[in-house]
């Protein structure tokens, strides 16, 4: 006999459709800037990038936007390959 489960184990802990990690990110990054501008501006940025990050990341898988920004070789990701082709030529890129 089957029986529904209330709780769903597969999912993110999100809030307000920001995963933990981003929000710890945001929370460090608002606190970093409070130190160094005001504070109103500072709460307005981190606000302000919660949003983006939001409307980002909705609809798609984790990791979605590490591997965007990598695609536009704004960062480097251990372990995969580089988005610039690559030539495997022993005489280099004349061929």
């Amino acid at each position: 006999m089957w029986t529904t489960c209330p709780t769903v184990l597969d999912e993110p802990v999100t809030l307000y459709g920001i995963e933990f990690d981003d929000l710890c990110v945001l929370l460090v990054a608002g606190f970093v800037l409070s130190l160094v501008i005001d504070i109103l501006v500072a709460l307005g940025m981190m606000l302000g990038c919660g949003i983006a990050l939001r409307f980002l990341k909705r609809g798609r898988p984790p990791g979605a936007l590490l591997h965007a920004l990598h695609d536009l070789a704004l960062i480097v990701l251990p372990g995969v390959m580089s988005p610039r082709g690559q030539t495997y030529s022993p005489w280099g890129d004349d061929a």
